[in-house]
């Protein structure tokens, strides 16, 4: 959602589902980066968050929006801190808390 033509596509589709009542399931909600070249240390194809405090926001910013269902990483190690933090959801982070995230990781999008 950080790019602008990425999030204006994703927005229209999300309200032409929302129109004809289908359901929206999000993916990679605990992707950090992509591997490019670096060990893969987990089963997914793409380097996840692995810690708590940061998954936390990130399944917690994905519950928060109206509408959305969550579907969980392919990791059976990194499943029960998804999980954890999906159980815990009270509120979302802000967007600015997102983009702090985003920056203080140097987070990369896997889609270019």
């Amino acid at each position: 959602m950080q790019k602008p033509y990425y999030a204006e596509n994703f927005n229209a589709l999300l309200s032409t589902c929302q129109e004809r009542n289908v359901a929206v399931q999000t993916i990679k909600s605990i992707a950090y980066r992509p591997w490019m070249g670096r060990e893969h240390t987990r089963t997914t194809w793409y380097t996840p968050l692995e810690d708590q405090k940061d998954i936390d926001m990130a399944v917690h910013w994905v519950l928060k929006q109206p509408g959305i269902f969550l579907n969980t990483v392919g990791d059976i190690a990194l499943l029960p801190k998804v999980l954890d933090a999906a159980n815990r959801f009270q509120a979302g982070p802000s967007d600015e808390d997102m983009q702090a995230m985003v920056a203080r990781l140097n987070m990369e999008p896997l889609f270019v």
